[in-house]
């Protein structure tokens, strides 16, 4: 196998991101780290460097820094990370992972042979699991707009949820027998196999229009018109807590949800092609879902406050 880089996409949360880069350091399924911090507004930079300048050690990967011009969201600061890579050591692999999530080297093994044993795979990852053990959500269907709008709703989702996601045991095989082919995997944590994006697509991974949010999924459809896929590892896992680095660049349920709701336009109409009734309709579903989300937010807060008293 050719040599893995690991980008780590930091914002105002060093201390997480140095928890998984030390945790990595390791590895030996790994070469190198590149902890690119997306310009954050406290004193990250700082102690990011102060960790690569520490981080010494023979047969260990080396630790790289990278800082953007601004904070232009998740796929703005790791498409930076990837052209880096390349730049830096035109990597066969190249691990996308948050910072709050732990992986180990049976883990990024199994995405790796996935990837290397699926003929038509670009992407791969594994099923995902919380801190505690429970198994959280791992993959998506690519659906037409109207399914996704009812996947975008917090009540309509649990209503239809049969008809939103195929059931795992019914997804097509991967390359291994314990992998399948997805529609889309979390950006939490996945692996890209570098031969599948050669020229303008290695610098055209992610989409920087979109600061979060669908990015998946536009990688997804990206994929899926060059006739590649999606490598879900199913007998291997990784943790995430989830929405922890979210958490730092947004707060608020609401807030998070407006941002959800122009990804989704914009994915619909670009990557969609949805025309006018389409976007209109869609508008007016996802102001309802956003309503919704707005009361929920406001009766926690109600219920929160009076506890407190």
């Amino acid at each position: 196998m050719g040599k893995t880089v690991c980008i780590i996409l930091n914002y105002n949360d060093a201390d997480t991101a140095i928890g998984l880069a030390g945790e990595l350091r390791e590895s030996r399924e790994i070469d190198e780290i590149l902890l690119v911090d997306n310009h954050s507004s406290d004193d990250s930079w700082e102690k990011l460097s102060a960790f690569a300048a520490s981080a010494g050690g023979a047969g260990r990967p080396g630790i790289t820094l990278l800082r953007t011009e601004k904070n232009g969201g998740y796929g703005y600061g790791n498409q930076a990370g990837i052209n880096e890579a390349v730049r830096l050591w035109n990597p066969e692999y190249v691990m996308i992972a948050n910072p709050d999530i732990h992986v180990t080297d049976r883990c990024i093994r199994k995405v790796k042979e996935g990837l290397e044993k699926t003929e038509n795979g670009a992407v791969a990852s594994a099923m995902v699991s919380s801190p505690d053990g429970k198994r959280l959500f791992s993959y998506w269907d690519l659906l037409p707009l109207w399914r996704d709008l009812l996947d975008t709703g917090p009540i309509c989702r649990r209503i239809f949820k049969p008809w939103l996601i195929t059931p795992l045991r019914r997804l097509p095989r991967g390359g291994t027998a314990g992998s399948r082919m997805a529609g889309a995997v979390p950006g939490s944590f996945f692996m890209l196999k570098m031969s599948a994006f050669p020229g303008r697509y290695g610098k055209e991974i992610f989409d920087r229009k979109v600061f979060l949010y669908c990015e998946e999924k536009i990688l997804a459809q990206k994929l899926r018109t060059r006739g590649l896929g999606v490598v879900l590892v199913t007998d291997a896992e990784y943790v995430h807590a989830h929405s922890v680095s979210i958490d730092r660049s947004v707060a608020g349920l609401a807030a998070k949800q407006k941002i959800l709701h122009k990804s989704k336009l914009y994915y619909y109409r670009r990557y969609l092609g949805a025309g006018p009734f389409s976007m209109l309709a869609a508008r007016i579903f996802l102001g309802a879902v956003y309503g919704e989300v707005k009361l929920f937010e406001a009766a926690a807060g109600k219920i929160l406050q009076t506890g407190r008293k």
